[in-house]
């Protein structure tokens, strides 16, 4: 059953790296970061999987955004281990990716994501702040 679980919630995440920066930019506009609130909207609207919906917000929103927007829904997420979870597999380990470096991701041609990482170079980061 964790198994299961566990392809269910890599696929949701590789789904939100490879459709969620399009689908928020067309919905959106280009933006450095996005509210929880926008993502889970386009997450919805897009049919992307909400089970694992915290983890595109924690991809596409600030610290301060996502905290603030499950403590008034009442949901514990920790901002921190979603990054470095989603870092460990997508972006070299690195939980200091930003909204650029998923949309660079979002379409590399190199097969990075597909291949379980991404394969682009240094980030500069900022973690969507």
């Amino acid at each position: 059953m964790e198994l299961i679980r566990k392809f269910k919630k890599r696929r949701a995440i590789k789904s939100y790296i490879k459709k969620l920066p399009s689908m928020l930019k067309r919905d959106y506009r280009k933006s450095k970061r996005y509210t929880p609130k926008q993502v889970k909207s386009t997450i919805e609207r897009g049919g992307l999987s909400v089970v694992y919906a915290c983890y595109g917000i924690a991809m596409f929103s600030n610290r301060k955004d996502f905290d603030q927007f499950h403590q008034e829904i009442g949901e514990n997420c920790d901002y921190d281990a979603m990054r470095c979870e989603i870092g460990d597999i997508y972006f070299n380990g690195s939980s200091d990716f930003s909204v650029s470096d998923i949309t660079s991701a979002s379409s590399d041609s190199g097969g990075g994501i597909d291949a379980g990482g991404f394969s682009g170079g240094d980030s500069g980061g900022g973690g969507g702040d």
